[in-house]
């Protein structure tokens, strides 16, 4: 699920509650809801590509119930009290315009998918097929085009390595910029994602709550990379970003 990592600014956002016009899923993003007639003050993105007017993402679970038999309350430290595990009508999110939000990355277009191995294509687990410092030729590269994203070794002479990624051929290889520091033996491997910091998009999974890691570079919604995480020992990864047409920091509504 997303979170709210930190702030390009000190300190945090401010919490506040919206109604939703139907259940929430803790940590997905949220944007403003911008039909009069709607019950709703926020509501899902349009698609995993269209993320315009973001107020940020869910701090719990939501359910909608358009006759409810009692009225939300708070405890004495202003917190909303559950109802059955989740809160009614009601979701707490944190508003910062320049929140920083982590999304863990998946390998697919759902939640919860693991990285792509290399018996996969497209893959994001790369294995070396030919001996080289910067090009790694694995046809499970497939036509997915993810330079300008990142590469890190798995395995092997350049394990714990991270290059940015800047050339790929269809089914064949992608290229590392800068070279890494041995050449590559048959049977190395890699982890590659299709993000680092000079990217300005990132495509969500389906139910918003994470990014999903099997796309070209650039594509998706107008998010910005700080950040980029590549757990090779564990085939995890997390992007970092900031949303660059934030509801509250003078983003485009529609």
């Amino acid at each position: 699920m997303a979170t709210v990592e930190s702030s390009l600014i000190a300190g945090h956002g401010y919490m506040a509650d919206f109604f939703v016009p139907a259940a929430v899923v803790a940590g997905q993003v949220l944007i403003r809801e911008a039909t009069a007639t709607d019950v709703g003050e926020v509501g899902d993105p349009a698609s995993e590509t269209s993320v315009l007017a973001m107020v940020g993402v869910a701090q719990n679970v939501a359910t909608f119930d358009a006759t409810p038999s009692a009225d939300p309350r708070y405890d004495l430290g202003g917190n909303l009290l559950f109802v059955a595990n989740s809160l009614e009508n009601l979701v707490r999110v944190e508003i910062n315009p320049l929140a920083v939000y982590r999304f863990p990355i998946a390998g697919g277009t759902a939640a919860g998918t693991v990285l792509q191995p290399s018996t996969s294509t497209p893959a994001n687990i790369l294995v070396q097929d030919t001996a080289s410092a910067s090009v790694i030729a694995d046809t499970a590269v497939g036509t997915i085009n993810m330079a300008g994203g990142l590469v890190k070794g798995r395995t092997g002479n350049n394990a714990g390595q991270i290059r940015k990624l800047n050339a790929h051929t269809n089914s064949v290889s992608t290229t590392a910029g800068i070279a890494f520091l041995s050449t590559d033996a048959v049977g190395n491997t890699y982890i590659r994602v299709p993000y680092s910091r000079m990217v300005a998009a990132l495509q969500l999974t389906t139910n918003f709550v994470e990014a999903n890691g099997i796309i070209a570079t650039g594509t998706g919604a107008l998010f910005r990379v700080v950040r980029v995480f590549i757990d090779e020992q564990n085939d995890l990864a997390s992007v970092h970003v900031v949303h660059a047409g934030h509801f509250y920091g003078g983003g485009a509504l529609t």
